[in-house]
């Protein structure tokens, strides 16, 4: 019994020193897990003292970035005010002086300039260098029927009549001898049909006495309906690329006074070709003139004392002693072509020659006179308003004579105008502000009169066609106004798109 306590107590301390020494691991481990804890503690310390700094650190720094916002704000705000006054400013300037274009466009251009825009410039610039460069070749059709054959025909019995048209004969000759001409037609760009219509129509209107429109008419479709049958280029653009000579007061319309022409059609055919005229009409409903495809050419003067006066060089401006001056017809004769509704000029040269007849400022008179050319010399302005039709020799024979033309037709488009700017060597007024022409006239400065007077010495030699032509003459102006038709795109015929 005894010996079994002993094993029951030995037993006990072998367990409790097991136990014991399990708690002892126990605690040791705790101990290490203290230790770590500590550790873990005092990194946290520091982390947490870091953290502080770096957030007390991250607040200055906030604090010196709103300032420095602030100060940023403070200086866009300032610049945004600058831009509104500068915008208020400019807008004012605008506003004020709307008349000064140039400087306002040259503002907006630097506004607006960019990489894109200057490259497109430059690529436009290009292209139409590479245009100019290209010269022009033009075929003349061989169709004497309708030029020479008829000319030569009437030259002794109706000569004066055709004369009066000899410009079709003098540019159907430059034609042949110009170096553009190509005898190929498959090497050509434009195509120059000769038919004398002017010379043809006044005869037949004026000598026949026959319904001189439906004749002509006839006259310019038979030459169609033969270069059709007999060559290949009409048809490839149905006569897009073809050049016509319509040297009458109403062009193409053949007619010499608005109101018939608005009632006759173009000749079937012809509404898409170039037609070369003396007339400019852009009138809202007139169909005789085509501002995109057909050009308009200085008259053919042909006076050797008027070609002379090369824009006034010979004569002394101080000999100019006439203000303004002009000669011809005030009125119309009344009969069977010409009727009072047709309203010759519209009125306006009798309410010149009404208002200004008594003018002692104003040279005024009807019917001719030998002395025509040294009165025009003598003037420092020379009138010309519109007649039946918007254009008339006048003008360009005071350019010839170095006397500032006065150009007084509404709705007009003058001879090359892409090429030279009339308003440096002539005046332009208002049908309806002849009334105040005397006021118009006085109100320019003398500096501006003697510098168009100056202008009319370099500019004469685009209205003369020289012969043989030379560099910047009428003829050559023209060939250069079609140049620019022959670089239009091309357009084929639905008719022969198949081909």
């Amino acid at each position: 019994m005894c010996h079994a306590m002993i094993k029951k107590e030995g037993g006990v301390s072998a367990y409790a020193t097991q136990q014991l020494e399990e708690l002892t691991k126990k605690v040791s481990v705790l101990e290490g897990e203290l230790d770590q804890y500590k550790d873990a503690e005092a990194k946290a310390r520091r982390a947490r003292e870091m953290i502080n700094g770096s957030y007390a650190e991250l607040q200055d720094h906030l604090k010196k970035r709103e300032k420095s916002y602030g100060v940023v704000a403070d200086s866009l705000e300032g610049a945004v005010m600058l831009k509104e006054t500068a915008e208020r400013k400019a807008k004012t300037l605008e506003e004020k002086d709307r008349t000064n274009q140039a400087i306002i466009d040259n503002l907006r251009s630097s506004l607006l300039k960019s990489n894109y825009h200057e490259k497109k410039h430059w690529k436009t610039e290009q292209n139409e260098r590479s245009k100019a460069e290209k010269k022009v070749a033009i075929y003349v059709y061989d169709l004497p029927r309708f030029n020479m054959d008829f000319y030569n025909a009437h030259l002794t019995e109706y000569g004066a009549k055709c004369r009066n048209q000899i410009g079709e004969k003098e540019l159907h000759q430059r034609f042949l001898d110009t170096p553009n001409r190509v005898l190929d037609g498959e090497l050509a760009d434009l195509y120059y049909v000769p038919v004398y219509t002017g010379c043809y129509r006044t005869v037949v209107g004026t000598e026949l006495q026959t319904d001189a429109y439906s004749a002509t008419y006839k006259f310019i479709t038979d030459a169609v309906k033969i270069i059709q049958k007999n060559y290949p280029y009409w048809e490839r653009s149905q006569g897009r690329d073809h050049v016509w000579l319509f040297l009458y007061d109403y062009g193409v319309c053949l007619e010499y006074a608005r109101p018939n022409a608005q009632l006759r059609r173009i000749p079937s055919g012809l509404e898409n070709s170039v037609l070369v005229q003396y007339l400019g009409d852009i009138t809202p409903g007139m169909e005789c003139f085509n501002t995109w495809k057909d050009v308009v050419i200085p008259p053919f003067v042909n006076n050797p004392e008027i070609l002379e006066g090369r824009g006034g060089e010979n004569v002394d401006p101080a000999t100019r002693h006439i203000f303004a001056y002009f000669r011809g017809s005030i009125k119309w004769k009344e009969s069977k072509w010409h009727t009072k509704e047709m309203n010759y000029s519209r009125g306006v040269r009798e309410v010149i020659n009404n208002t200004y007849f008594n003018d002692e400022l104003f040279s005024l008179h009807q019917g001719s006179s030998e002395n025509y050319i040294q009165e025009m010399e003598s003037s420092v302005f020379c009138l010309a308003p519109l007649g039946y039709a918007l254009w008339n020799f006048r003008l360009f024979e005071s350019v010839m004579l170095g006397c500032i033309p006065v150009i007084i037709a509404d709705n007009i488009e003058l001879p090359y105008e892409r090429q030279i700017d009339y308003r440096t060597f002539s005046v332009k007024v208002l049908e309806s502000q002849v009334s105040y022409l005397k006021d118009i006239l006085l109100s320019i400065p003398k500096e501006d009169i003697r510098k168009k007077q100056d202008m009319l010495k370099h500019v004469w030699k685009r209205f003369a066609y020289d012969s043989p032509t030379t560099t910047g003459d009428a003829f050559d102006s023209l060939v250069e106004e079609l140049q620019t038709r022959a670089n239009r795109p091309f357009q084929a015929a639905a008719k022969t798109y198949w081909l």
